[in-house]
C-alpha cells in the first residue's frame, strides 16, 4: 500500500507533466506568430531591429529544440519507461544530448545577448544554458561509465534546468495576476526560474542521498 509521500509525489508528478505539456502545446500554437514573424506578437514585439540575421536562426532553432528537450525530458525521467524499454531510452537520451548541447544551449546563448531588460536578464539566462550543457554532457559520460545512479542525477539536473522555461512563464502569470510591474521582475525572474528549481531537486536528491545512506547498514545485516 503506497504511503502518503508516495500519493502526493505521484500527485506532483502528474501536475508537473501536465503544466510542461501545457506549455509545449502553447509554444507550438505560437508558430502562427513566428512563421511569419509577427512583431505585434507578445514576444517579438521589440525585435524587428535586430530579428534578421543570426537572431532569427537562433530563434527558430530554440522555439523548435526546446519544446524537443521538455518532451524528450518527461519521457526520459520515468523510470517505468526505463525499465520496459532500456533500448530507447540509451537513444532518446543520446538525442536529447545532442539536442540541447547543439541547439537548445548555443540558440539560447545568442538570444540572452538580447534579452529584454539588458544584461542582468542576459546573464541569468547565459549561465542557465552553460549549466543545462554541462548537466546534459556529465550525465552522458556517466552513462557510458556506467555509473547509472550519478547519471539519473545529472540528467534530473539536466531536465530541471530545462524547466526554467515552464517556471518562467509561472512566475510571469503570477507577477502579471499580482499586479506587480517592476523593472526588476523579468531580470530577477531569468535566475530564479532556474536557481529555485536547481535548489529544490538538491534538496530531494541530498535526502534521497541520506535516506539510502540509513537503510543500507540494515541491508547489510
Amino acid at each position: 500500500m503506497q504511503s502518503t509521500d508516495q500519493i502526493l509525489l505521484r500527485i506532483f508528478k502528474l501536475l508537473s507533466c501536465l503544466l510542461i505539456t501545457k506549455v509545449i502545446v502553447g509554444v507550438v500554437l505560437n508558430y502562427r506568430d513566428y512563421l511569419p514573424p509577427d512583431f505585434e506578437s507578445d514576444f517579438l514585439v521589440g525585435r524587428e531591429s535586430h530579428f534578421y540575421g543570426i537572431y532569427q536562426w537562433a530563434f527558430y532553432a530554440h522555439v523548435s529544440s526546446g519544446p524537443c528537450s521538455l518532451l524528450l525530458g518527461m519521457v526520459l525521467v520515468s523510470d517505468g519507461f526505463r525499465r520496459r524499454f532500456s533500448g530507447w531510452h540509451r537513444r532518446l537520451g543520446k538525442l536529447q544530448t545532442v539536442n540541447v548541447v547543439l541547439f537548445v544551449t548555443p540558440s539560447g546563448l545568442w538570444m540572452s545577448l538580447y534579452a529584454d531588460s539588458g544584461i542582468a536578464a542576459g546573464a541569468g539566462f547565459a549561465v542557465l544554458g552553460i549549466a543545462t550543457a554541462f548537466s546534459a554532457v556529465l550525465g552522458w559520460q556517466l552513462a557510458v561509465r556506467r555509473q547509472f545512479n550519478s547519471h539519473r542525477r545529472w540528467m534530473w539536473r539536466c531536465f530541471v534546468l530545462l524547466c526554467s522555461a515552464v517556471v518562467l512563464r509561472l512566475i510571469g502569470g503570477l507577477t502579471s495576476a499580482a499586479g506587480i510591474e517592476s523593472a526588476w521582475v523579468y531580470p530577477l525572474s531569468a535566475w530564479l526560474s532556474w536557481l529555485m528549481p536547481l535548489l529544490a531537486c538538491e534538496l530531494i536528491i541530498r535526502k534521497s542521498d541520506a535516506r539510502l545512506k540509513s537503510v543500507r547498514p540494515e541491508n547489510a545485516q
